[in-house]
């Protein structure tokens, strides 16, 4: 996981894809499964969520029952 979320911004490139789109709205529901990361690779994994989840474009997208999804308020 470490090469393919550690050496560029997103998933293999440095521009943001549609791989990147099909990819994070699993992963912004995965913690509502019970899924967390960790071992080896999780911190490049975690980063990786952190800068899709922080761009204007995935968070428009979001509705507002599923912003409160991953605060814990349904």
């Amino acid at each position: 996981m470490r090469r393919v979320f550690g050496q560029k911004p997103y998933f293999l490139s440095d521009e943001f894809s549609l791989v990147d789109c099909y990819l994070a709205p699993l992963l912004w529901r995965l913690p509502q499964l019970g899924i967390e990361f960790s071992g080896p690779g999780a911190k490049e994994l975690k980063g990786y969520m952190t800068r899709v989840f922080e761009r204007d474009s995935f968070l428009a997208s979001l509705t507002e029952a599923e912003r409160e999804l991953r605060l814990g308020r349904s």
